[in-house]
């Protein structure tokens, strides 16, 4: 008896070196939880600053009351413009898969403005000064595009609007169909509004949270209006009115803009 306890405590002895010995097992890693990607749907607001160029491209009309009178040759006559924007921007994105969807309006303050002096035909050697400018304008547009996590690929088109105002100073020694005699100068503007369409396309980042960073080219069409310049001449005491002279032009012009957006 005393024999097998000695060798049962030898043997449990050899059992636990044996298991020192073997190599012990590691402990289990936790499952590497995925990245989440970037997801562009919901609402934003944003800034944008940028800068555009385009012209002015219509006739110039002078009617003395009694029809048009063929006073430039040729009429058609074109103003170029250019100027710095700034503004704000707010829109809706659905995304589904990797497909983006949604909907965009914004509004920019301008100083696009260009000034042009045309001379006339004939004798008379009248020269007309009109400087234009674009207050202001706004789009309506829809977005279509496709996501790659962080980035944002889309073209956009719409519905644009805005308001111009325009002045014009006229100069030059009377002839037939003027109501006074010798030097004339006439002032006088107008103020016109605007409609037209929109598209371009652009590209945005997601860089922080909740912030996107954007940068986007828009052509803008902003369609005809009718520039019915309307003032005095100055010459006469009192002064007459000018209402002689108009200018019927379409206003087109190129949008380069960056822009930050946060989304709710």
């Amino acid at each position: 008896m005393r024999t097998f306890l000695i060798a049962l405590g030898l043997t449990a002895l050899a059992t636990s070196a044996i298991a020192a010995d073997l190599p012990r097992k590691a402990p289990a890693v936790p499952p590497m939880q995925a990245v989440q990607a970037v997801n562009w749907t919901g609402f934003y607001i944003g800034v944008h600053s940028g800068y555009s160029w385009g012209r002015w491209d219509g006739d110039l009309t002078f009617d003395p009351g009694t029809g048009p009178v063929q006073v430039f040759d040729p009429s058609s006559r074109q103003i170029d413009a250019n100027g710095w924007l700034a503004g704000g921007q707010i829109g809706f994105n659905y995304q589904l898969g990797s497909f983006v969807f949604g909907s965009e309006a914004d509004i920019s303050w301008t100083n696009l403005k260009g000034e042009n002096t045309f001379s006339t035909i004939g004798g008379n050697n009248f020269s007309w000064t009109i400087s234009n400018r674009l207050d202001w304008f706004g789009t309506v547009r829809g977005r279509a595009g496709i996501a790659a996590d962080r980035f944002l690929i889309y073209g956009t088109a719409g519905v644009a609007f805005g308001q111009t105002k325009g002045n014009e100073v006229v100069t030059g020694f009377e002839g037939q169909g003027f109501p006074v005699t010798g030097q004339v100068t006439a002032v006088a503007s107008a103020s016109e509004n605007h409609i037209g369409w929109t598209a371009g396309g652009g590209v945005e980042w997601m860089f922080w949270r909740n912030f996107s960073l954007k940068a986007e080219y828009l052509y803008v069409d902003l369609g005809s209006a009718d520039y019915r310049y309307i003032g005095t001449i100055v010459i006469t005491t009192p002064p007459s009115p000018h209402t002689t002279d108009s200018f019927p032009a379409d206003l087109a012009f190129h949008i380069v803009r960056v822009g930050v957006n946060y989304r709710f």
